[in-house]
């Protein structure tokens, strides 16, 4: 029998009524179901708020408030085989925000977040074997998810997770996504890991295909929070998506593809709400046509730090001394760029500020230039960055509409282009080139 397995984020797990479409959802599919799912929505947040800053709440209090929100999305927890083993997780994450709170460990607090996994597993389990489905909490831990790394931005162990992988047989498992165990204890895989989650797991037992549900239609040719009205792609390559999910977060982790690749696996994004809609379909090239842009990706407000480096500096120790402080701080660099007597960073704006006193304070690296806010257009199509009539097409678009434009330094990819403008022209560089590419919808 094929394998087909469905992965809900929390975005598609913050009401009732989307209790109720995830449930028809699985019903109406065929073959062997495998369940994925997020934490409900705002369930993490809310305990890494807990975590984090202090808060003055109690943390029986704060757990008690966490139970009553999904008791009234599905209160069939409260009857269910789980009830105690909800009780219990409950109670697990006091303990390990007590820990945490008296002596800080990065692994701890990896155990506190997964609980908003565990709660979700327990709880969607329930609402489909109350509904006539029988389903099973099926939790990382248990069931052989293994992966490399510690803290938020572990990997999965692809080859040990495939080896260990022990699915509970009879019942759909409803699999808890974003964490998974390492060689010392719990970690996780960082913002939209549940994605990656659902794709290592149907690579382990050779699904037959992937859907992402969630709470909008499929890829748009640019992101909604641009609120333009962009073209929805009826598919993408696997390297198209990889792409643009760097640039169009929140929608897809940029590792997801990876699993599916070699298998050729299809992964499919629809709407949770709109099951008669195909959404976007993810899967191997197939270059048909000439090349063309595809979709644009936009990381706004970056802000440039640069070094000019003397010949007695070196460029690598310099390069990585500045990564190393910067990711002990979890702070993500969107771009690099280096070369001899020259090194160039681009970090979010909301981020500039904390990364300008780490690094003014490295003994080993020159004070910083803090340049000006830019953001970073990433223009994705398969073969476009070979294709010099493409290159021009872009550039005189932006010269002809005013907006100033240079391409980056980047070593250039087949698939992608990379862009630089100042984020004051962010919103009207993405309208007039989004136009000229054909890339809204009429």
């Amino acid at each position: 029998m094929t394998i087909h397995v469905h992965k809900f984020g929390g975005s598609c797990l913050s009401a009732v009524e989307d209790i109720d479409a995830v449930v028809e959802r699985i019903r109406e599919s065929d073959g062997q179901k495998v369940v994925v799912v997020s934490a409900f929505r705002g369930i993490t947040d809310r305990i890494i708020e807990q975590i984090d800053f202090e808060s003055t709440t109690p943390n029986e209090a704060f757990t008690a408030s966490i139970e009553l929100e999904h008791l009234e999305r599905v209160p069939e927890i409260a009857t269910s085989p789980w009830c105690i083993r909800f009780a219990d997780t409950l109670h697990h994450l006091s303990s390990c925000l007590e820990s945490y709170r008296e002596l800080p460990d990065i692994e701890v607090r990896a155990d506190a977040l997964a609980c908003g996994e565990r709660l979700s597993s327990l709880a969607i389990a329930a609402a489909l074997d109350a509904r006539g489905i029988p389903a099973i909490p099926a939790w990382s831990e248990d069931i052989g998810i293994r992966l490399i790394g510690r803290g938020e931005d572990a990997r999965v162990d692809a080859a040990r997770t495939k080896e260990s992988l022990q699915l509970p047989s009879g019942s759909i498992p409803v699999i808890t996504g974003w964490y998974g165990v390492t060689k010392t204890g719990f970690a996780l895989l960082g913002r939209g890991g549940s994605d990656l989650t659902a794709t290592a797991v149907a690579a382990a037992v050779d699904a037959s295909s992937v859907t992402i549900w969630r709470d909008v239609e499929g890829v748009l040719a640019l992101s909604p929070r641009w609120t333009l009205p962009a073209r929805n792609l009826s598919n993408l390559s696997y390297t198209e998506a990889a792409e643009l999910a760097v640039f169009s977060q929140p929608m897809l982790h940029p590792s997801a593809v990876e699993p599916l690749r070699e298998l050729g696996v299809p992964l499919n994004l629809r709407p949770l709400h709109s099951p008669e809609d195909d959404g976007t379909i993810i899967g191997p090239s197939i270059r048909l046509e000439s090349p063309c842009v595809r979709a644009v990706g936009c990381l706004p407000r970056q802000v440039q730090f640069s070094w000019s480096l003397s010949g007695a500096i070196s460029l690598t120790e310099c390069v990585t001394d500045a990564m190393s402080a910067l990711a002990r701080a979890r702070i993500r660099v969107s771009s690099i760029h280096a070369q001899p007597g020259n090194v160039r960073l681009l970090i979010s704006s909301r981020m500039a500020a904390r990364a300008r006193r780490i690094l003014s304070d490295q003994p080993s690296l020159p004070t910083p230039e803090i340049g000006d806010s830019v953001s970073i257009l990433c223009f994705v199509g398969e073969g476009i960055g070979d294709d010099c009539d493409i290159w021009g097409t872009i550039a005189k678009h932006a010269e002809s509409s005013g907006i100033d434009f240079q391409f980056s330094e980047q070593e250039p990819r087949p698939h992608a282009i990379h862009a630089l403008v100042p984020a004051t022209q962010t919103e009207w560089a993405l309208q007039t080139l989004c136009s000229a590419l054909d890339l809204l919808s009429q």
